[in-house]
Formats: C-alpha cells, sequence, structure tokens
C-alpha cells in the first residue's frame, strides 16, 4: 500500500508508548485515524494534540478484552470516515512472575488483553477493512517475546507468541481469498515506553518500520538487530532437533 494519505487507520493501545507514535505518524502521513485506548483522559488529551497539529483524529474509549466494546470500535471508524483500511491491533500489557505461581487471574488478565485483543480486533476489523474493496493492511504488535522464551514472563510470553501464529494464519487466510491485504507482526525490543521505561528505542523508531511495512508488505517488523544471535540459536536448536528423532 503506497498510497497513505487518505486511508482510514485504527490504532488501539493509541493513548501511549508504540500506539501513540504509530498513531501520530499516521497523522504525519495524511492518514485518517481513530485512536482507541481504555484511558479516557490520556486519550483524549494525545487526540487533541494531534488534531493541533493538523491531524485527522477521532477517538473511541475501548477495552480490547470486551468483543463487543472492539465491535463499537470498528463500527465507529466507519462512521467517522466512511470506511476502513489499515488496523492496528496493539493494546498490551505485561505481569511478572514464575509461571507456576502466577494465579490463573494474572494470566487471565495478560492472555485477555494481549492475545484475546488481537483476536477480537482481527474479528471485527478485517471484515471492514474487506468491505471497503481496496487495498489494506493489518499490524498486530507482538514482541521480541514472540521469538525467545524470556524468563518470568509466562503470560505474555504465550500470547506474543500467539500472535505471531495468528498474523501468519490470517495472512495465509487472505491470500487464499485474493484479498489485496497484508499481515504485519512487529516484534520490537526494549522500547522506551510506560510499560518498559528503561527501554533504549523510541518509540518512533517502530513506529517508522510499521510505516514503511504498511508500504512494502513486509511480513515481519522489528525495530534492532539486538537479539538476533539468539533468535538464530533458537530457530537453528529447532532445526537441528528434526535430525534427532527416534524411529
Amino acid at each position: 500500500m503506497e498510497q497513505l494519505a487518505g486511508r482510514v487507520a485504527i490504532v488501539t493501545g493509541a493513548a501511549s508508548g508504540i500506539g501513540l507514535a504509530i498513531a501520530e505518524a499516521f497523522a504525519n502521513e495524511a492518514m485518517c485515524v481513530v485512536m482507541a485506548d481504555v484511558n479516557e483522559e490520556e486519550l483524549e488529551e494525545q487526540a487533541s494534540r494531534l488534531e493541533l497539529r493538523g491531524g485527522e483524529v477521532r477517538t473511541v474509549q475501548v477495552d480490547v478484552s470486551d468483543p463487543e466494546a472492539v465491535e463499537r470500535a470498528g463500527q465507529a471508524a466507519v462512521d467517522y470516515f466512511g470506511q476502513l483500511n489499515v488496523a492496528v491491533n496493539n493494546a498490551g500489557i505485561v505481569n511478572r512472575g514464575y509461571s507456576w505461581e502466577l494465579s490463573l487471574e494474572e494470566w487471565h488478565q495478560v492472555m485477555n488483553v494481549d492475545l484475546w485483543g488481537v483476536v477480537h480486533g482481527i474479528r471485527s476489523f478485517v471484515p471492514r477493512i474487506l468491505a471497503s474493496g481496496e487495498e489494506g493492511h493489518v499490524v498486530n504488535t507482538a514482541s521480541m517475546a514472540a521469538v525467545l522464551g524470556l524468563a518470568q514472563l509466562g503470560p505474555y510470553t504465550v500470547a506474543k507468541h500467539g500472535v505471531l501464529g495468528l498474523s501468519d494464519v490470517l495472512q495465509a487466510e487472505l491470500d487464499a481469498i485474493g484479498a489485496p491485504i497484508g499481515v504485519s507482526v512487529v516484534m520490537p525490543g526494549m522500547t522506551k515506553t510506560a510499560m518498559v521505561p528503561i527501554g533504549t528505542i523510541p518509540a518512533s523508531t517502530v513506529a517508522a518500520n510499521v510505516v514503511d511495512a504498511i508500504r512494502r508488505r513486509r511480513s515481519y517488523v522489528f525495530s534492532d538487530d539486538h537479539h538476533k544471535g539468539e533468535m538464530s540459536a533458537r530457530l537453528q536448536a529447532i532445526m537441528d532437533a528434526t535430525t534427532d528423532i527416534c524411529l
């Protein structure tokens, strides 16, 4: 999708961090942006800031763990701007602890937002992108936790592995029906956000890569190559295991 100006996008988790940076990057490309977030006060503040800079922005409060709320958000985008072309399923939370010690409630809290939130977004946004009859793109935010096993981040790692797999499945399905819609899964490193205040990568770097991924239909989007060695070692170990089969 080379032409972004005038396209309509919805971004979840848009009040801060990577989501806000993506919304800002879209506005800079003259896209019409629906910013969605559970934090209404911060959402309105940031949307007003983008509007003052000339952005065509609307807001909708949404808890992505609630499928009905996500459905309303998708319809709001169409009501505001007439159609939907780009969806960014970005909202996420994290907790820490040993997998066997975290309560089921703690497991569900993260999975409901980080994985089910993406499922809800796909179910609500993709049909509306298809209905536009135009080129489209879906961006799902995962993490390096999608390709590496990170200790004491069990729910987060499971959710992000799921987002990676779901993104691949979605692209295969869209290709099978001949839909002109790309899918990108974003796997940023230590990005400086409210969730990761010690991060070293600016959220704007992630956003710039997302814009480029939409333009060039890049399936896998990274913000750096800091973990390339660890990723290669894991993938090689998986490949090597195929020769270790007991027959």
